[in-house]
C-alpha cells in the first residue's frame, strides 16, 4: 500500500514538472535588424553609333587638317560619354574616305558612304553638286557641300545644304574697299584655266565693281592648273602694268600662291598683291624666297580664330586642337562650320531622323557659332527655293604686317548676307518681297559693331 502510494506521488510530480516546464517562459533572446533587400544597379544600355560620312582631298594641309576637325569632334563627344539625344545616347563614328583629288574617286567614295557605309549625313563634295546630288537625293541622304553654282539650290533639290559659296562675297568687298583707299587705281585678276576659275572671276569683277568703281579691271590671266613655272605668268601680269594683282582663288591651287609671289618678285613687281587665303606656312615660305616687301601690307581672309573668337566653348575646341596635335594649324578652321549647323539641329528636335531634322534647317532663322565665328542657313528667293539651305559666315580679315599675318577687321554675317543679294542681278526686288512674307533673318547682337552694310543701304527702315 505504501510503495503504491510513494508511485502515485511520484508520477503526480513528474506531470506537474512537465506541465510547468512546458508552461515556463523562454529565455529572451536578441532580436535581430531586419534586411533590406538590395536593388541591383541595371546596367545602362550600350551606346548606339551615330555615323557621319565624310569625303576629303587629303593631298594638302588643309584636307589632312580637315580629318583632324572632325576627328576630333568624335573624339571630344565620345570621351565625355557620348550624345544624349532623345531617350537614347550615341557614341559618333567618323566615316572619313580620301579622295586623292579625283574626281572619280570622289563620286566612288561618296556613293560608298551611302550605299555601303549607310551614312546619313556626309560632309564634303566631289566637287560639282549636280553629281552628289545623283547618289543622295534619291538616298534621302543630307550632305553639306560647297557649290559655287547653283545646282544645289534648285528647288528640286531636297537634301543638300551649303555652309558658303553663294553668301560669302562681302569678305572680297571689305578688303577691296580697304585697298581702293590707299590709292590704287588699277588691278589684274589671276585665275586658274578652268570652268569654275572663268566663274569665280566673274564674280570678283562684280564686286570690284561695287567696292570700288574707280578702280579699272585691267583684264585677267588665266593660268593652267598643272603650271610649274610661272615666270610667264608673272610676265604676262607684269605687261599690264597694274597697281595690285588679285590672286584670290588662285590658292585653291596648293602651292601655286607661294610661287606667283616669287615670280612676281622676280620680275620686279612693286604693287600690291592681294592673295585671298594664306596660311602662316605659305607666307613663311614667300618671305624665305622673296623677302618681307612683296607681301608688306596684303590683306588675306584669315583663317586664325585666336583674339578673334570670344565663345568659350569654341575657345575649348581650338584648346584641344592644340592639345591633340601640338599646334593649332589654320588651314581648315571653318571646317566644322556645317556639324555645328547640324548639331543645333539635332539638339533642337531630339532626333537622328532626316526628315526631322531637315524639317528645322529648312526654317532655320538662328545663327550658329563656329570655330572661325558665325554661320546661318538661309533662303534662295531668286530660284524660288524658299528653304533656308544656303549658308553664309563671318569672317576676320589679317594685314601682313611686318611679315606677320595680323587681325584687323572682320566681314559680318549681315554683311556677307547684304552684299551677295546687293552685288546679284537685280536681285534686292526679289529678297524685299521674301522678307516682307518670310520674315527678315537675325543676325548675331556681338558684330553690329562692324557692319559696313545695313538694311537701309537697300532702302530698308527699321531692321537694323
Amino acid at each position: 500500500m505504501k510503495k503504491q502510494f510513494l508511485f502515485g506521488l511520484l508520477s503526480l510530480l513528474l506531470i506537474i514538472a512537465v506541465v510547468f516546464g512546458a508552461c515556463a517562459k523562454p529565455a529572451p533572446t536578441t532580436p535581430t535588424t531586419p534586411t533590406t533587400p538590395t536593388t541591383p544597379t541595371p546596367t545602362p544600355p550600350p551606346l548606339k553609333t551615330l555615323k557621319f560620312g565624310a569625303i576629303i582631298a587629303m593631298n594638302n594641309a588643309q584636307g589632312l587638317q580637315t580629318k583632324k576637325w572632325y576627328d576630333l569632334y568624335a573624339k571630344l563627344v565620345n570621351d565625355a560619354g557620348g550624345w544624349q539625344i532623345g531617350n537614347d545616347k550615341y557614341e559618333i563614328q567618323m566615316v572619313i574616305y580620301d579622295t586623292q583629288a579625283s574626281a572619280t574617286t570622289a563620286k566612288d567614295e561618296l556613293t560608298r558612304l551611302v550605299l555601303q557605309d549607310g551614312c546619313k549625313f556626309v560632309f564634303g563634295s566631289t566637287g560639282a553638286a549636280a553629281v552628289d546630288t545623283t547618289i543622295t537625293e534619291p538616298n534621302k541622304v543630307m550632305i553639306w557641300g560647297n557649290d559655287f553654282t547653283n545646282a544645289s539650290s534648285d528647288p528640286k533639290v531636297q537634301y543638300y545644304y551649303t555652309t558658303g559659296n553663294f553668301f560669302t562675297n562681302a569678305l572680297q568687298y571689305r578688303i577691296e574697299r580697304d585697298v581702293a583707299e590707299k590709292g590704287i587705281k588699277s588691278y589684274v585678276s589671276v585665275k586658274p584655266d578652268s570652268q569654275m576659275g572663268r566663274f569665280i572671276d566673274n564674280i570678283l569683277n562684280a564686286s570690284w565693281k561695287l567696292a570700288a568703281p574707280d578702280v579699272k579691271n585691267l583684264g585677267t590671266v588665266f593660268v593652267d592648273p598643272s603650271t610649274v613655272d610661272f615666270g610667264p605668268v608673272a610676265t604676262k601680269v607684269m605687261s599690264f602694268n597694274p597697281d595690285l594683282a588679285d590672286l584670290n582663288y588662285l590658292g585653291f591651287i596648293p602651292n601655286t600662291v607661294p610661287q606667283t609671289y616669287r615670280a612676281l618678285a622676280d620680275v620686279g613687281f612693286k604693287g600690291i598683291i592681294f592673295p585671298g587665303i594664306m596660311s602662316p606656312n605659305d607666307l613663311a615660305n614667300i618671305v624665305t624666297m622673296a623677302g618681307k616687301d612683296i607681301v608688306e601690307g596684303g590683306e588675306v581672309f584669315s583663317q586664325d580664330p585666336i583674339g578673334y573668337q570670344k565663345d568659350p566653348r569654341m575657345l575649348s575646341f581650338i584648346d584641344a586642337y592644340i592639345k591633340e596635335y601640338g599646334k593649332l594649324e589654320q588651314d581648315a578652321t571653318s571646317t566644322l562650320n556645317a556639324m555645328f549647323v547640324l548639331e543645333d539641329a539635332i539638339n533642337a528636335t531630339q532626333s537622328v531622323d532626316v526628315e526631322v531634322i531637315k524639317q528645322y534647317l529648312d526654317n532655320s532663322k538662328k545663327p550658329i557659332r563656329g570655330v572661325m565665328g558665325w554661320t546661318e542657313l538661309f533662303a534662295r528667293p531668286d530660284l524660288k527655293n524658299f528653304r533656308t539651305i544656303c549658308g553664309g559666315w563671318s569672317h576676320p580679315i589679317q594685314k601682313i604686317t611686318d611679315g606677320k599675318l595680323v587681325n584687323f577687321a572682320t566681314a559680318t554675317l549681315k554683311d556677307q548676307y547684304l552684299f551677295s543679294i546687293i552685288s546679284g542681278n537685280k536681285l534686292v526686288d526679289t529678297y524685299k518681297a521674301y522678307w516682307l512674307q518670310y520674315g527678315y533673318p537675325k543676325f548675331p547682337d556681338e558684330e553690329k559693331g562692324e557692319n559696313v552694310l545695313n538694311f537701309s543701304d537697300l532702302g530698308i527702315t527699321g531692321q537694323d
